[in-house]
């Protein structure tokens, strides 16, 4: 598994036909790092808006950009199906913005009726996050080049 990188977790139909697709954008390599909780919730307020400001219009609506509870990342879902290198852009320019962010004030809903836990952010922690995945790069993550092989599904006992 690479990180920075997007991955297609999954992709559905609706009953109208609609395509929805669940992206996996991975910050960090799991069990080797995660983000800190301030930056990651910082980043859970700014994210989503700049990812719909890049991503949105035509084929593609995000309905929502979520932290994963590992702190390694995001889940993303939205109506469309994208490619990996579309959302890369997307995620790189949303990146861009974060940096551009003045003050800890200008961090949408931060107050105590818009956000759960208003006094654990850290817009200083969310740039130094952008900034890795600026200097990293982002790659893509294929579903058939993580798969465990079969002996080791059945040490660990998953079916």
């Amino acid at each position: 598994m690479n990180a920075p990188a997007v991955r297609v977790a999954k992709t559905m139909q609706t009953p109208k036909g609609d395509t929805i697709t669940v992206f996996d954008l991975r910050f960090t390599l799991p069990n080797k790092d995660i983000l800190s909780e301030r930056g990651i919730h910082t980043l859970e307020h700014l994210y989503a808006g700049f990812m719909r400001a890049h991503l949105n219009g035509g084929q593609v609506e995000i309905i929502d950009i979520s932290p994963m509870g590992c702190r390694t990342g995001f889940y993303m879902s939205l109506i469309g199906a994208p490619t990996e290198q579309q959302v890369a852009q997307a995620w790189l320019a949303a990146m861009q913005d974060v940096l551009k962010v003045e003050s800890q004030d200008k961090i949408p809903e931060l107050n105590e009726y818009q956000c759960g836990t208003a006094a654990m952010h850290s817009l200083e922690e969310a740039k130094g996050i952008a900034q890795k995945v600026i200097a990293a790069g982002i790659s893509v993550n294929r579903n058939d080049e993580l798969a465990l092989p079969e002996s080791m599904l059945n040490e660990l006992k998953v079916h």
